[in-house]
């Protein structure tokens, strides 16, 4: 979830923070999430790249620090430095914190494991709540349905050794226990995950054909595609795969694929640096460069579980009585398969930034003015006036949580109430007021309730700082298609697919959106799609230009 408004603090706020304790602290925290390099105390969270993520981490990590409970609401009440510091230590009484560095929390007793379905994790296996997910809903189809890789391609412009990737990744392996692991078949037809000692990456090494550079590219392009598109068999296929396409001596395309089941899209940004940082240091016959990781999967997964155990309640509160899906929903007719296809939507930088604009000026980020347009598309098109929003967050909110490689992803589930014909605003308020209450309890069992809304209206919303890079060598990235059509699925015990058209949303570093419907196919025609995505676009243009949206 993304970016976000800038309020004023109080007078009060001003007069009585200073370059406190609190204040250096809190700025230490902020230089950390933010990537700047100095802050000051009138500077605006949002102002220099905050975001909801954001704001969230810095509740969780300054109220660790500080040893008080401090509301998610922290950076939108206080956007500003001083703001923030002057209500921490007048309401929470923080004013003798130190500025030490937080510290990592000693690794939690394991708690009791949740109740394991016939043929689940090997024993003391430790998995997220998003991998206990993947074992259900990979169970569910005959033949199983398999979730698929993670994947990126990058352009390298220079001299590439492939032995030396793949002993980096090899290193990377070793080190994070995720993608060391191996399934064993049962006879229930559930796949039974546990950790080996050694899971070895494998990395192809071929050259593109073609007479000239063009032909050259363009195969490697296909090659990168295939690669992509590879659907690997889980008790037996590796989990890390590299494909090395030498155009020229000092020309390479590299594609790195991991399975989905031990890695998402964050653990991304963790591969390519650690892959950089070995890779340098095996080419100048360094030591290892990284230092050992502060806190393991398994030790996260124990902390999250207990997370589960606290935030029950919450959630079957809030998901009590909520609709499994929207139904009836125009345009969909009956699929007992499932495959996605995307109707692409740009929306130009100035029109975005001047939706972002509006939306701050209602106390609302990116993510939820875009939220609240799609919530407001899908009521009109269906009149339900009870909708559920799924949306992804990393599901790292500490420090130690960021260097970890895994399935962490936390989907978050937003129940927003759209009756009685809210305006924007009213409909932002409510959209933001969910939205916040959900990330704070975001550690929860999905897997349980998954089962109360198993059709969520998915929305995900991503903001790039900028595009994938191998650290250390001259590179960029390489084009790939973002949807896997190669992918088709019977739906679970031959029912009828209750999906709902999905909005995605890339906030580009030139500050364009790139969004897209994405829909099953069988279900779905593309008109229907494409409906969705012009009555999303007028939403947007509506609100940049201070109108409240047509409705239907």
């Amino acid at each position: 979830m993304d970016a976000s408004p800038s309020h004023g603090s109080t007078l009060a706020d001003q007069q009585s923070a200073q370059w406190t304790a609190t204040a250096t602290v809190l700025a230490r925290i902020w230089r950390r999430l933010l990537g700047v390099p100095r802050i000051g105390l009138d500077d605006d969270f949002f102002a220099l790249g905050g975001d909801s993520f954001r704001a969230s981490r810095l509740a969780v990590e300054a109220g660790r620090l500080f040893g008080v409970d401090l509301p998610v609401t922290l950076a939108f009440d206080r956007p500003r430095l001083r703001g923030q510091a002057a209500w921490i230590d007048s309401t929470a009484g923080a004013a003798a914190a130190t500025a030490d560095p937080p510290h990592a929390p000693d690794a939690p007793d394991a708690p009791d494991a949740p109740d394991a379905p016939a043929g689940g994790p090997g024993p003391g296996q430790r998995l997220t709540t998003q991998q206990w997910e993947f074992l259900d809903w990979m169970a569910a189809t005959d033949p199983p349905r398999d979730p698929g890789t993670v994947c990126t391609a990058l352009r390298l412009h220079e001299p590439f050794d492939p032995e030396l990737l793949r002993q980096a990744l090899d290193a990377v392996t070793r080190r994070h226990s995720p993608l060391r692991t191996a399934f064993r078949a049962t006879p229930t037809g559930r796949l039974s995950p546990s950790t080996t000692a050694h899971r070895p990456p494998v990395v192809e090494v071929v050259d593109a054909q073609g007479e000239t550079p063009q032909e050259r590219e363009r195969h490697a392009a296909e090659l990168a595609r295939a690669a992509r598109d590879l659907a690997p068999e889980l008790p037996h296929d590796p989990l890390v795969r590299a494909l090395a396409v030498r155009l020229a001596p000092d020309d390479w395309v590299v594609v790195l694929a991991v399975h989905h089941f031990v890695f998402d899209g964050w653990s991304l940004g963790v591969l390519l640096r650690e892959l950089g940082l070995r890779y340098s240091a095996l080419q100048t016959g360094d030591r290892d460069p990284l230092p050992p990781l502060t806190l393991d999967h398994e030790a996260y997964c124990d902390w999250t579980a207990q997370q589960w155990t606290l935030n029950r309640p919450y959630w079957q509160r809030t998901l009590h009585g909520a609709p499994r899906a929207l139904e009836p929903f125009p345009g969909r007719r009956e699929a007992h398969r499932f495959s996605r296809r995307r109707h692409p939507l740009t929306l130009a930088a100035p029109l975005w930034a001047r939706f972002r604009e509006r939306v701050a000026a209602t106390g609302g980020t990116a993510f939820m003015g875009a939220a609240t347009c799609w919530t407001a598309v899908l009521h009109e098109w269906t009149g339900a006036d009870d909708i559920v929003l799924m949306s992804p967050v990393p599901g790292r909110t500490l420090p130690e949580h960021d260097a970890l490689i895994g399935c962490l992803v936390q989907s978050l589930l937003i129940r927003v109430d759209t009756s009685g014909r809210p305006d924007f605003a009213a409909l932002l308020e409510r959209v933001r007021t969910a939205a916040l209450d959900a990330a704070r309890h975001q550690f929860h069992a999905y897997h349980e309730t998954a089962l109360q809304v198993p059709y969520p209206a998915r929305i995900h919303y991503e903001s790039w700082g900028g595009t994938p890079f191998f650290p250390g060598l001259r590179s960029e990235a390489f084009a790939l298609p973002r949807e896997q059509q190669s992918l088709d699925w019977p739906t679970p015990n031959g029912e009828p697919d209750l999906s709902t058209p999905e909005l995605i949303a890339e906030e580009r570093p030139d500050g364009t959106l790139e969004a897209a419907v994405v829909h099953n196919h069988h279900a779905f025609d593309g008109a229907t799609a494409a409906a969705l995505a012009e009555a999303f676009r007028a939403h947007v243009e509506a609100v940049a230009h201070g109108q409240e949206p047509a409705r239907a």
